[in-house]
């Protein structure tokens, strides 16, 4: 583990801001090439002193608004329009994987692709906001047929929509066969809705520090981690043994109440939501406007690996020591670790 993460080190070291520079606190880390936007704070509710009725302000106008509204949108129009509805599934056959795995391309091709030709194609913004001034990779062998956008989409389209379609359908078997608790109000579903992001909070934290554990991480997690500078398609490039664990989010529901609606609302989130923040921008520009595009905290994990391994909705990498809010002195404490796993290595 010491030696693939030394092994990543050096490969990061040209992109590391001000290495000789003194620390201090809460000073943005301002790199040579690219774009680092001011340090993050904690939520409200997880400050000290904790600020509830803050914590209330930031979900609506930070969490929820607009990407968050925009993922439960899409879902309800997906589940409405484009799912077959849950009869089909009292005999399931391949043919009804099939329709959702072709749903779940024809999503990830508009929403995913939208991003990556208004950005990395049409390159509407220049290097603006964006987070490494190169862009993505073009012939490199460590890519499938040599291009890591490709590469990223096979993986993406294929295994992720795949397995997403296989988990739907799976569940949308028990519910059809009314072999596990469904919720019937639309209150009931609206506030489980809500719930999920901050299930998938503690899902995401604990799979992911799992996937960077040997032999999981050289098995699996290691081909996601190929894209250092990330594009919105390498958001569920991923291995097919990391797409079972990142994707299982709906199975959480075989021992909870919820619905059919819910299921497919997790799994168009978990396909599509990690494309902004994997954009490599950190603010999106758009008829005359900016508004925030990318994720700061999770771009911090692909450049230095072994910190944010959770969301920032939930602060568990703060309350087990992996935190890095992306000032010069949470950049000079994840050096100290490193010193001292090598030192005890």
């Amino acid at each position: 583990m010491a030696a693939r993460a030394e092994r990543h080190h050096v490969e990061m070291a040209e992109y590391e801001p001000g290495l000789g520079e003194t620390a201090s606190l809460r000073t943005r880390m301002k790199r040579p090439r690219g774009y680092d936007p001011e340090p993050m704070d904690l939520p409200p509710l997880f400050q000290s002193p904790p600020r509830p009725l803050a914590m209330v302000r930031w979900l609506v106008t930070k969490f929820m608004w607009p990407q968050s509204l925009l993922w439960i949108a899409i879902s309800v129009v997906i589940y409405q329009l484009f799912t077959p509805g849950l009869e089909r599934f009292a005999s399931l056959g391949l043919g009804d994987i099939g329709l959702l795995w072709l749903r779940n391309t024809v999503l990830m091709l508009i929403v995913i692709g939208g991003q990556h030709w208004w950005l990395h194609m049409r390159r509407s913004q220049g290097t603006e906001f964006k987070y490494e001034e190169r862009w993505l990779a073009k012939n490199r062998k460590t890519f499938l047929f040599n291009d890591q956008t490709r590469d990223n989409m096979f993986y993406t389209l294929v295994s992720g929509g795949g397995i997403a379609a296989v988990y739907e359908a799976i569940m949308f078997r028990l519910y059809a066969t009314e072999s596990i608790p469904q919720l019937s109000s639309l209150w009931a579903i609206g506030a489980m809705t809500f719930a999920v992001f901050w299930i998938e909070g503690v899902h995401f934290y604990a799979n992911h520090r799992l996937l960077h554990v040997d032999p999981l991480y050289r098995w699996a997690h290691a081909l996601h981690h190929r894209n250092v500078n990330t594009g919105p398609w390498s958001g569920i490039s991923m291995h097919p043994l990391e797409h079972l664990l990142y994707l299982s989010l709906p199975f959480v529901f075989l021992v909870i109440p919820g619905s059919p609606f819910i299921v497919t609302f997790c799994l168009v989130y978990l396909m599509i939501s990690p494309s902004p923040s994997h954009s490599g921008f950190d603010r999106f520009k758009f008829v005359g406007a900016d508004f925030h595009g990318g994720d700061y905290f999770h771009n911090l994990h692909h450049r230095y690996f072994e910190v944010n391994y959770g969301m920032l909705l939930l602060p568990l990498d703060k309350w087990f020591g992996t935190f890095h809010d992306g000032s010069q002195e949470a950049h000079e404490q994840m050096k100290d670790r490193r010193r001292s796993t090598a030192d005890l290595a």
